[in-house]
Order: structure tokens, then sequence, then C-alpha cells
């Protein structure tokens, strides 16, 4: 590897391994780029350096300015190390209940962070969808940027940048799979990583199969036809979600319970010695299904968004 003048020039760019383990003799063959290898310890990093890049650039983040965003971990912590690192102030609104690694890290990075108490946070099979749940803190967010004119919302679940950072981690995977991607399995989150990824791939691949996964707990899951959180304005709710379900670009959504998540991630750590979290643990028991649907001689790519560091205390299906 190449010396680089910072460490924002090591986000990205990251390995793809192809499980030997865990996936069953005569299955398609299971690909995972490992996005937990990212200087923070997930793919979230990409997205953060898009999207505070792209606001420098059109005027709306200044030298002086808070970054604030809702979040319920990984993103969180990709603004505090991505922001920081840029000499902005960072302001993290979370929902209350999540690991406190993930606080920890981001107050070590030197944000602030602001956890909001919800009712009915807790799922009753424990797993949390962030685009339900972070309604609450993305409305504060709203707030905060309405009354602060030095403050800027991330805005994550709507911001096109999330979207463009990913189709660069979709040119990636082709690069790396010399063009030979059969299907793509990708927890919904927010929507940009899924969206980003699969406009990469069905440029290239048209009939490359997109499968989205999702919490078995969501309220309001998109296999069942849901843009957005009912009731709720476009402007804390719908974003890439919808995007996604409206471009018609998912083939299929598949529910992951919380057991099925923790099961598989401990699978991938010792069967494969891949410290990845929860949220990969859901991708790879997709992914394996997918590929025994598949059969031989095909190619099922998946993504370990971020590191099992952040699942110490609580081991939950969060995206």
């Amino acid at each position: 590897m190449k010396v680089v003048d910072s460490v924002l020039d090591l986000i990205g760019n990251t390995p793809m391994v192809k499980l030997g383990n865990i996936p069953v003799a005569g299955d398609a063959e299971v690909y995972a780029k490992l996005e937990y290898l990212n200087p923070s310890g997930s793919m979230k990093d990409r997205i953060a350096l898009e999207m505070i890049r792209q606001a420098e650039a059109e005027g709306k983040l200044k030298p002086g300015y808070t970054i604030v965003e809702a979040s319920t971990g990984n993103t969180g912590i990709a603004l505090s190390f991505v922001g920081r690192r840029l000499g902005y102030s960072v302001a993290i609104y979370m929902p209350e209940g999540m690991t406190p690694e993930r606080i920890r890290i981001m107050e070590r990075y030197g944000a602030e962070i602001h956890q909001l108490k919800l009712e009915e946070l807790e799922a009753s099979e424990g797993s949390v969808a962030g685009a339900e749940v972070e309604i609450p803190t993305r409305q504060r967010c709203l707030e905060l940027e309405r009354s602060n004119p030095k403050t800027w919302w991330a805005r994550q679940f709507s911001n096109p940048a999330n979207t463009a950072a990913h189709i660069k981690t979709g040119r990636e995977i082709l690069r790396q799979m010399d063009g030979d991607v059969d299907a793509f399995v990708m927890s919904i989150g927010t929507g940009g990583t899924l969206l980003g990824v699969a406009k990469a791939l069905r440029a290239e691949l048209p009939h490359v199969r997109i499968v989205a996964v999702e919490p078995a707990s969501a309220k309001y899951p998109l296999s069942r036809g849901y843009r957005k959180v009912p009731g709720v304005s476009d402007e804390v709710s719908g974003g890439m979600v919808a995007e996604l379900l409206d471009s018609g670009i998912v083939d299929e959504a598949a529910q992951v319970t919380n057991d099925e998540a923790v099961s598989m991630s401990d699978r991938i750590i010792t069967e494969e010695g891949l410290f990845a979290g929860v949220s990969a643990g859901a991708n790879v028991h997709v992914a394996l299904k997918t590929a025994g649907q598949l059969g031989g001689d095909r190619k099922v790519v998946t993504i370990l968004p971020d590191s099992g560091d952040r699942y110490l205390t609580e081991r939950k299906y969060t995206t």
C-alpha cells in the first residue's frame, strides 16, 4: 500500500473476501466486502466524507459551523471522526438504548452526544429499524437547523451524497469481482448503501438480483410496501427508502430476526475470523439463502457494514 497524506484518504477501497467455511457446498459462492475496515469501523465513513465535502462545495457548511445528525451509531461515529478531523463541531442525537460503546467512541472523537428517550423503543425481539426509531431525533435536528444558521444537518436518510458515495462502493465491487456478480444482498437502513450499490451494479449488469434485508420487527417494512413512517413529514421520513421502493430496483425484501442475525454474526467471527457486527450477520444470513436459491457457478456479494466492537455490551440487529 502507498503512503497517504491523511487518514481520510484511507476511506473506501476496502477488501473483498470469499467466505470459505460458512457457505454450503454446491450453493453459489458468497463474497463479503469488509466495510468494517474503514478508519472509524464502518461503511458510514464513506457517506460522512461525501456529505461533508458536498455541503462545503455548495456553501452549506462553513468554518465555525456545527454538524448535527440523528443516528443509531455508525453514522454518528463516522461524522464524529470526519467532522472533527476537518475542524467542525459535531453533535449527534441518538435514540436512548443504543450500546454504550458507540457513545464512548463518538465522545473520544470529540463529539457531543444527546440521547432522546423514546417510547416503545425496544421491539419484542430486540432488533431496531433505524428508519423508524430515528424519527424523533431527526425532528430535533430539523429544529436545531431552523433555529441556528450555523448548524448543518447532514440528513443521511435523504442526502443524495449518501447514494453517490455508495455508487462508488458499487464500482469497487464490480472491479474486485471482475464484473461477475449474480446477486447483491444488503440491509436497508437509510437506503443509501443498497440504492447506490444497486445503481452501480445495474448499470453494468442489468440482470443482477438485488435483495434488501430488514429487521423482522420493523413496524413499517419495505417488504410490505411502506415508503416512509406513516404520519411523519417528508422532512424527517421517506428519503432514499421511498426512492428504493419507487425505483423498482429491489427484486426481493427479506426479513431477519434478531436471533438469526446474532447467531450468524457469531459464526462469521468464529468460522471465518471476520470481526464484524450483527448487521453483517443479517446480511450473510440472507446471502446464504440467496446462494442456495441460485446454486453453483454463481456469485453472491454482500457487505459486512461495521465492526463487532460496537456490539460488546449488547448484540442487537440495528440498521
